[in-house]
């Protein structure tokens, strides 16, 4: 498979999130909520657009503390962890300020527990910055973040990202499929994996595979029909069984 980042529609969703909220009023309101179902591409989303942008990203843990939080926004910001929490947090305020870089944090629903301590630290962060910060999470995550006012008012926007059109299959097969596919293909395998990237790229993996197998120059739908493109986290194949080196 191909290396190469792929501009979908949901890309486009935040792009046009980012320029509203550096159009915004409140200083403090830098807060961006993203959501989307598992699997549709979120975190391969966010982390290759931060590395492309120079932005932070991290990804939350669900052991994480503030002190952990902090530490690693310090270590992906090229900061000393030495020190109390009071301190490691001045050094990642005082480069932001200056650098103004977005954050973007991954799996952000384990910032959200039983209290909104770990959200707290961030608040601080952006209030005093001024910085964006994308908050990437499931689709109940931003109605964890409403039962929190204070947090709650500090955010710009909720994004949804929504599951792959054809179009966006189309793009990824363009840019990571290293076969040729028949355009059949490609309605049959956006059925196959529902939308979801994750999917869609499991899918593209196995299609090269079998190409390369039966030195097929270009897929065609009567190569793949029946097989089983992609498999769900529960072993239950998409589309009927059949051996892959029919």
């Amino acid at each position: 498979m191909k290396k190469g980042f792929v501009k979908t529609e949901n890309f486009k969703r935040l792009a046009e999130a980012q320029k509203l909220v550096e159009r915004r009023g409140a200083r403090e309101a830098g807060l961006v909520l993203v959501k989307g179902h598992y699997g549709i591409g979120k975190s391969e989303l966010t982390e290759r657009w931060a590395a492309d942008s120079g932005w932070v990203f991290v990804r939350a843990k669900v052991t994480w503390t503030k002190r952990a939080l902090l530490d690693e926004l310090a270590d992906k910001m090229g900061l000393s962890k030495v020190g109390r929490n009071q301190e490691v947090q001045a050094r990642i305020i005082g480069k932001l300020a200056v650098d103004m870089v977005p954050m973007i944090i991954d799996e952000a629903d384990f910032l959200v527990g039983s209290s909104a301590s770990l959200l707290e630290v961030v608040r601080d962060i952006t209030d005093l910055t001024g910085t964006m910060c994308f908050l990437v999470g499931m689709e109940q995550f931003p109605m964890k973040v409403a039962r929190h006012g204070h947090i709650a008012s500090r955010v710009a926007k909720v994004v949804e990202l929504l599951p792959l059109s054809l179009a966006d299959v189309k793009a990824t097969v363009a840019a990571k499929c290293e076969v040729p596919l028949a355009d059949e293909v490609l309605h049959e395998l956006l059925g196959q994996a529902n939308g979801r990237m994750r999917l869609v790229l499991n899918a593209i993996a196995n299609i090269e595979q079998w190409a390369q197998a039966n030195s097929w120059t270009k897929v065609e739908l009567e190569h793949i029909k029946g097989r089983p493109l992609c498999t769900e986290f529960s072993g239950v194949q998409l589309g009927r069984r059949r051996s892959a080196a029919e």
